[in-house]
């Protein structure tokens, strides 16, 4: 039997027919699919090629009209939400992928002329921006010659994505480096994903505070959102000329070169000052490499696994009491960021907030030359409570509840003199697990403004009114006669900067509202010391004030106080007065340390910490000549460096250079000395190891699932070497 039906209709002479496939539900459809399996498909070909049938021109009609009605939805979208004509987009589609990367490079080449103009640097702007060009400019040739190598959707689009997290780290990078004065790198995220909440609210606060820059960054940024999903959900089809294709890659390889070649020379010529020398590389560069370089930033993975380093417990340190035993209580007041040129103790009449700090200094012993240990609060705090070097990295490895405290004062005042020990502080406990810091250093009371129960006191996200402080204090000094050793932190001089209204108008520039804090936290000083008069302990008490690092506001054209070597961050105020110990108006110039303050405490009290082990010294006994008085910054990829006699070595992993100043000629470091090769590589392999060496293994036994409950209201959350903790209110 012959089927086949366009034969028979020539002969019949009824002229071509359409078969056109019919739903499955036709019985006869089915019955000759089953007979015939070729039928059908030999059907579809027919049906798609001729031109008359009419099912097949109402589907493609139908289907035309659909197409038709998403383009005008996806039309009125561009015009009214993103204000694009859809002839721009057009346009711009096909090549998504250039459009984004030339956002990024004009985003990273503005705001690095923002940054050079704001901080009178512009001779230094052409070294600044030539790793950028090299970059980015050779990535969008790459990314171009992928797409005309392999014309697909799929192919546009893995490069518009790669485009688009390019572009996205770049206005990353800008935020930072306004807030900053230095460029990311992905160890400044770490935070964000350790304690997101606490992050989150320092980012908010800071465009807040900033609207202009939060809204030239973030405008923008959205509009190239929007581009980047609508090229992903409705892409165009690249269609390329040859010719101005190859002629543009040429050109943009020429520029390429052009600037990697003289990226040298302009370095050379350039500023040495780790500012500049900092926004020399491109940040997607840098980066990249911090992934593929397991010792970027000099220090490695292995490092922590094979730290041999231990912090001794409670019971393994016991320093001999001496002849001489004092009766003192001891009060350790921390000021939170305070740098040291706008105390009254530099000197600068034009930055006297300090008064009575001031005062003590007069009555007391003043350090001129202290530096701070670790420029990060939890860090800087482990220094001075213990004696003892941090964990030099970018961790909260001193909050991870121990079952044993470590030795710290407070252990060794407690279980050798018999004091009550307390920790206060203005700022809120959740941040950065400040209990279980307090915790393991053995302290018997925390105080955070949590337990204020006042929110009209809050100041910012961190702080609270320090006058606050008083009542629970002098409350808990009251509760029994025996001798005590109380720290209070104070942090209303922590970013944001924020008074209470009723001490003053706050100011609108950051610098005026930092002086007006530094200001308040020293009639607060003021108010702690009148409290101890009232309680008849002036005359009885040590009290200790030290910052626990300072702060930058453009000095080198940097802000801020993490990843950063001068000395309006290092150096910090210190003051002891010690009635009937110390000689009045005594000062102390060598280079001196956080680490020295728990020796020194002790020293005074009357204990012999000469077979302590720490690592600090007594900085009111016999200071080694020699001594090198080491620092660092929190983050990993930050600059280290020590203090020795009058000059200052600073190590920068960044770039692996090494920079010394002379502190005597230049206080102000506005020009670096240079080494020999040999002298720079032994500063480099010298600092490295300090930091290497720093790393202390958490090998004590943890809570059964991680989790402690801390001073019977905070319940503390760790796992390896971060740590977090939340407030449980008492019923």
């Amino acid at each position: 039997m012959n089927h086949d039906f366009r034969g028979l209709s020539r002969r019949i002479g009824i002229g071509p027919v359409c078969f056109v496939p019919m739903p499955n539900t036709n019985p006869l459809a089915i019955y000759r699919q089953f007979l015939y399996p070729g039928f059908m498909d030999t059907v579809d070909s027919q049906s798609q090629t001729c031109q008359g049938g009419g099912y097949a021109r109402k589907t493609d009609d139908r289907r035309q009209r659909t197409e038709d009605r998403a383009e005008k939805t996806q039309d009125r979208l561009l015009t009214s939400v993103f204000c694009l004509p859809t002839s721009v987009y057009t346009i711009l589609a096909p090549r998504a992928y250039s459009v984004l990367m030339f956002a990024a490079l004009f985003c990273t080449l503005a705001v690095k002329f923002i940054h050079s103009w704001r901080y009178d640097r512009t001779v230094e702007y052409f070294s600044w921006i030539l790793a950028d060009v090299s970059v980015l400019l050779g990535l969008e040739v790459i990314l171009a010659m992928v797409c005309f190598r392999w014309p697909r959707r799929a192919c546009l689009r893995t490069c518009v994505v790669i485009a688009g997290i390019v572009c996205t780290w770049s206005v990353m990078n800008a935020a930072w480096l306004i807030r900053t004065g230095t460029q990311i790198l992905p160890a400044e995220l770490l935070p964000l994903f350790r304690d997101p909440l606490n992050s989150l609210g320092i980012v908010a606060v800071n465009l807040v505070k900033m609207p202009g820059a939060a809204v030239v960054l973030l405008g923008p940024s959205a509009v190239a959102l929007s581009f980047l999903l609508l090229v992903l959900a409705r892409p165009v089809d690249p269609n390329y000329h040859y010719r101005r294709l190859a002629g543009r890659i040429i050109i943009s390889v020429i520029v390429v070169l052009a600037a990697a070649a003289a990226r040298g020379t302009a370095a050379g010529r350039g500023s040495a000052h780790l500012a500049s020398v900092g926004l020399r590389f491109n940040c997607q560069a840098a980066a990249i490499m911090s992934f593929l370089q397991p010792g970027f930033g000099h220090l490695a993975r292995d490092d922590f696994a094979e730290a041999a380093r231990t912090i001794p417990a409670f019971d393994q340190v016991d320093p001999a009491l001496t002849a001489r035993q004092v009766g003192h209580n001891v009060v350790l007041v921390v000021l939170e960021g305070i740098q040291y040129s706008f105390t009254s103790l530099s000197g600068n009449s034009g930055q006297a907030l300090t008064p009575y700090l001031g005062g003590l200094a007069r009555s007391g012993v003043e350090f001129t030359n202290a530096r701070s240990t670790v420029t990060h609060t939890t860090k800087a705090l482990f220094a001075l409570l213990t004696g003892r070097f941090p964990s030099v990295v970018q961790d909260i490895a001193e909050t991870v509840p121990t079952p044993k405290h470590y030795a710290s004062i407070a252990t060794v005042l407690k279980d050798r003199l018999g004091f009550r020990t307390a920790f206060f502080q203005s700022a809120k406990g959740n941040f950065e697990s400040r209990p279980g810091l307090v915790y393991n250093l053995g302290f018997d009371k925390f105080w955070a403004r949590d337990d204020l129960g006042d929110a009209n006191s809050f100041l910012g996200y961190l702080a609270c009114d320090e006058f606050s402080m008083l009542e629970p204090i002098t409350e808990w000094i009251r509760s029994c006669g025996k001798p005590f050793f109380l720290t209070v932190l104070c942090s209303v001089a922590h970013d944001p900067y924020e008074v209470p209204k009723w001490f003053a108008e706050p100011a609108k520039e950051p610098v005026d509202r930092y002086r007006q804090a530094i200001f308040y936290t020293d009639k607060f000083l003021a108010a702690l010391d009148v409290e101890l008069a009232n309680l008849g302990l002036a005359d009885k008490t040590v009290l200790c004030v030290i910052a626990d690092h300072g702060e930058a506001f453009g000095e080198h054209g940097l802000l801020g106080h993490e990843r950063i070597a001068f000395d309006e961050v290092l150096r910090v105020p210190w003051v002891i007065r010690a009635p009937f110990l110390t000689e009045s108006g005594s000062r102390v110039t060598e280079p001196v340390s956080s680490v020295d303050v728990t020796p020194t405490l002790l020293s005074l009290l009357g204990f012999d910490t000469s077979t302590a082990d720490f690592d600090g010294v007594n900085a009111l006994g016999d200071i080694p000549e020699n001594r090198k008085v080491y620092f660092s910054g929190w983050m990993q990829q930050g600059p280290a460096g020590f203090v020795k006699g009058d000059r200052k070595f600073i190590y920068n992993p960044t770039n692996k250079t090494v920079s010394v100043y002379d502190l005597r000629a230049r206080p102000l470091e506005s020009q670096r000395g240079q080494l020999s090769e040999l002298q720079a590589r032994q500063t480099t392999d010298d600092i490295i190891a300090w930091r290497r060496n720093s790393i202390f293994r958490i090998d004590q036994p943890r809570p059964v699932g991680g989790k402690k409950m801390l001073f019977d209201r905070w319940l503390c959350n760790s796992a390896g070497r971060t740590c977090s903790v939340k407030y449980q209110k008492s019923e």
